[in-house]
Order: C-alpha cells, then structure tokens, then sequence
C-alpha cells in the first residue's frame, strides 16, 4: 500500500502538545517513508498494531540505540516538559544527514532510559509558504490510511495556536484512533509574525504514538 504525504518543520512539543483533542487517542502499527516531498506509506493492507507502523524504518518499542550511537543522541535537542517527568522529547533535525526522507524526525523516550525505547515518533517534511500543497498532500494521506485502517474513525478539526507569538497560526488535523495507539497528520500553517519571530516554516508532519504515551501526554505533562 502506498500513499503520499508533504510536511514541513515544526516544533513537535507544541503541535503535539497544544493540540486538543476531543477524545483518547490510540495507536497501531506502521511503515511511513517519505521521498522528496512525497511520503510512501507501506504497511500490510490491514494493520492491527501500532509496531507495524515504521518512520525511517523505526518504530514505537524499538531503541534508538539500534540506529543511533549514544553520543549521537545526547547531542540532540532536548525538550523537558513542566509536568510529570516520565517522558521528554528529543529531535534529530538537520543533525542527522542521514534520514532519506524526512527534513526532521522527533522521538519520545522516558526519562532515564538507557535503552531509549521509543514511545512516539513524528517525520516532517518543510513546505515553505505553501499551505494548499501541504493539503493536497495531507489529503492523499489521510485517504490511504483509512483504506489501511477501515476500523479507524478519523476526526478531523483545526487548532489555532492562540498562545504562539500573534495567536494567529492554525493547524489542520486528522487523526486516526486504534486500539494501541493513534496517528495524526497535519498541516501547520505559522503566521507570518511566528515565521519571522520563531524561525518556524509550514508543515505537514506525521507522528504515531502508543496508548501509554499519550495517556501521559494528555493527563500529566502540563
């Protein structure tokens, strides 16, 4: 199975983050690949786990230490979150020359782990001030993984990043919900106060995170 997807970078912890979400996300597994500006999703034609799902041939479970040295790793940024502890993020960003088809890729592991056992991950791909073909491609997505997951309900909704420099910058979302875990793909469209401001570019990203880290996210993070 194949699908197309474009994204752009983004700051993980606040799209994932600030983004509501009006019911419990959960997850299944599964391959995304993205080459150029096109993401090729590859997954059997119905996936049942969300460790089927794979981003630069990773997925949720595995360590980084199986694709990353340590000393790698610590070199990445490091975000802490104001709540519980139990998890942070790191991003590899431009750091990593080696991912074939992302601009950025970001984890989340708990704290302390020295297997660094991915708990959610995200690809993304820049697309600089081109929020209709970040759609068009978000559209080509979200329509390949509900073939893939005829079982899963996607809801979709905006969120607009009101605590974000001018309060003006939207995100255009679709989530999936299994029962281990979730997908969200969307579309970030920064204002132009926030892109002059933060350094931040429009994009569309893809992350899948297991059930326990979402669980966190939303009930003990902030």
């Amino acid at each position: 199975v194949k699908l197309n997807l474009s994204v752009n970078n983004f700051n993980y912890s606040k799209s994932l983050t600030h983004i509501g979400h009006s019911g419990k996300m959960l997850f299944m597994r599964l391959f995304i690949a993205v080459l150029v500006l096109i993401f090729t999703l590859q997954t059997p034609s119905q996936a049942d786990d969300i460790r089927d799902f794979q981003i630069e041939g990773m997925s949720i479970g595995d360590s980084l230490l199986d694709y990353f040295s340590e000393e790698e790793i610590k070199g990445w940024h490091k975000t802490l979150y104001s709540g519980s502890k139990k998890f942070h993020q790191i991003e590899a960003g431009a750091s990593k020359s080696s991912f074939e088809l992302y601009d950025d890729v970001g984890f989340h592991i708990r704290n302390n782990d020295k297997k660094y056992i991915i708990a959610s991950l995200k690809g993304a791909k820049f697309f600089k001030n081109n929020l209709k073909a970040c759609m068009k491609e978000k559209e080509k997505v979200t329509l390949e993984i509900s073939n893939i997951l005829p079982n899963a309900k996607e809801e979709i909704y905006d969120y607009k990043y009101k605590s974000v420099s001018d309060g003006n910058s939207i995100a255009y979302i679709s989530d999936f919900e299994a029962d281990n875990g979730a997908i969200r793909i969307y579309c970030v469209d920064w204002s132009a106060a926030t892109e002059k401001g933060e350094n931040w570019t429009d994009n569309l990203a893809v992350s899948i995170s297991s059930s326990e880290f979402l669980n966190w996210l939303y009930t003990e993070s902030e």
